[in-house]
């Protein structure tokens, strides 16, 4: 009868990990171009957040300026964080359907002009239908450094955060 044990001349070798850092990766880009690409894109990521906080401390003079309620101005909060939760769901479908720059670029073009709306509007229509169009424009941002570090990053090339340990 035959043992199951394996005995050290019979024991096959493990193969030596592999080291990714021996491999150079393709990039079209080039380092300082990588690293602008991304300061750019965690800028503009910024956007959703800052424009629904910094909000708050203004409802009561919005409110008053509007001649509206407290309360229809907090629905302008409610309806930025209900867009701000269904945009990027529709606009990462529409990014994998006709690419990520033209949506990039057309989000941050909601974005910027809903704000210039929003400085110029004097009606509580205005700024709900407005508050949305910035919300959906900013929410656009929110994937996109997430897929810029897709787009620009090599497979084959160590990420630069990285470390050994």
């Amino acid at each position: 009868m035959a043992s199951n044990v394996i005995t050290a001349e019979e024991k096959p070798e493990e193969p030596v990990p592999h080291n990714i850092n021996d491999e150079i990766g393709y990039s079209t880009f080039s380092k300082t171009s990588k690293r602008w690409i991304s300061v750019a894109a965690s800028f503009s990521a910024m956007f959703s957040g800052l424009s629904s906080f910094i909000y708050y401390p203004a409802v009561t003079p919005i409110a008053e300026d509007l001649h509206t309620s407290i309360e229809l101005v907090n629905l302008t909060i409610t309806s930025y964080l209900i867009v701000s939760g269904l945009a990027p769901s529709i606009i990462g479908d529409l990014a994998d359907r006709t690419g990520r720059r033209p949506l990039y670029i057309a989000t941050f073009t909601i974005y910027f002009a809903a704000n210039v709306g929003l400085a110029l509007q004097d009606s509580y229509a205005a700024l709900f239908i407005l508050r949305m169009l910035q919300s959906a424009g900013s929410s656009g941002q929110l994937p996109s450094p997430i897929s810029v570090k897709v787009l620009m990053a090599s497979s084959k090339a160590p990420s630069p955060w990285h470390m050994e340990s």
